[in-house]
C-alpha cells in the first residue's frame, strides 16, 4: 500500500489544499484534513493468521499420512516424523505471515471491521486534538480523517458542527471520499468531497463577513 506521501504528488496536494481554501470561502467552518497510512499496528493479526492456517495445515498433512483404521477422525497415530511435522509447522507459518504483512486485505478480513473501526475512531479524535481543531473561536473546526489501511473515514466536528453530522448531511462526504479509495482515485474524490463538504456546511455555519481563517488549508500526510 502506498503512502500518503507518495499517493499525493505535489500537484494533488495543491489542489487538495485550494479546496479547502475554496470551500471555506463558503462556510465559516474550519475544515482539516489528514490522510494517515494507518490507524492501528496489526503485526499481530498477521502472526495469528500464520499461526492458524499453518496449524491446519499441518494437522491434514498428519491427517493424511496417518492411520485413522477406516475411520473419518483425526488419526492417533501419523507416519510423519516429529521433525517434519515441527519443519511443515514453521515453513507455512513463515510463508502464510510474510503473505499476510504484504496483503493488506488478508489483515483486514483477519482483523475484522470491529477492530479497523476501533482503532480509527481512537486515533480521529486524537489528531483533532493534536491538530487543534478546537481552538478556532466559534467552536467551528471539522477534521476530515481518511485511513488507507483501514479503507474509513472519519469526520470529527466541533461543538458548532456536531449537529450537522449528527443530521446526517455529511455522510455524502464520507461516502465519496470511500468510494474514491477503493476506485484509486483518492486524491481527486478527496478534493470534490472537500467542496461538496463546504457546500453542505455553508447553510449551518455560514462565512463571516470576515472571514478569519484560523486554521491553515495545509492536507496532513501521515506515513
Amino acid at each position: 500500500m502506498p503512502r500518503p506521501t507518495h499517493l499525493f504528488t505535489d500537484a494533488d496536494k495543491a489542489s487538495v489544499e485550494d479546496a479547502i481554501f475554496d470551500a471555506e470561502q463558503k462556510t465559516g467552518a474550519e475544515i482539516v484534513v489528514v490522510v494517515a497510512a494507518r490507524s492501528g499496528g496489526y503485526a499481530r493479526v498477521a502472526d495469528v493468521f500464520g499461526l492458524s492456517v499453518a496449524v491446519a495445515v499441518t494437522l491434514v498433512a498428519m491427517w493424511i499420512f496417518g492411520d485413522p483404521k477406516g475411520e473419518w477422525i483425526f488419526p492417533r497415530e501419523t507416519h510423519m516424523h516429529p521433525g517434519l511435522i515441527l519443519g511443515l509447522l514453521i515453513l507455512v507459518f513463515a510463508v502464510c505471515t510474510a503473505i499476510a504483512d504484504t496483503n493488506p486485505a488478508i489483515v483486514r478480513l483477519a482483523a475484522g471491521k470491529k477492530r479497523l473501526r476501533r482503532h480509527v475512531e481512537r486515533m480521529g479524535p486524537s489528531w483533532f486534538q493534536r491538530l487543534r481543531v478546537r481552538s478556532t473561536k466559534e467552536q467551528v473546526g471539522v477534521l476530515i480523517y481518511v485511513s488507507l489501511f483501514e479503507k474509513m473515514v472519519m469526520i470529527v466536528p466541533d461543538d458548532a458542527v456536531e449537529r450537522v453530522k449528527e443530521s446526517g448531511e455529511l455522510l455524502p462526504v464520507r461516502e465519496a471520499i470511500r468510494e474514491g479509495m477503493h476506485a484509486n482515485r483518492l486524491p481527486a474524490a478527496l478534493r470534490d468531497a472537500i467542496i461538496q463538504a463546504g457546500e453542505i456546511l455553508a447553510p449551518h455555519v455560514p462565512s463571516p463577513k470576515k472571514n478569519m481563517d484560523e486554521l491553515p488549508n495545509e492536507l496532513h500526510l501521515i506515513d
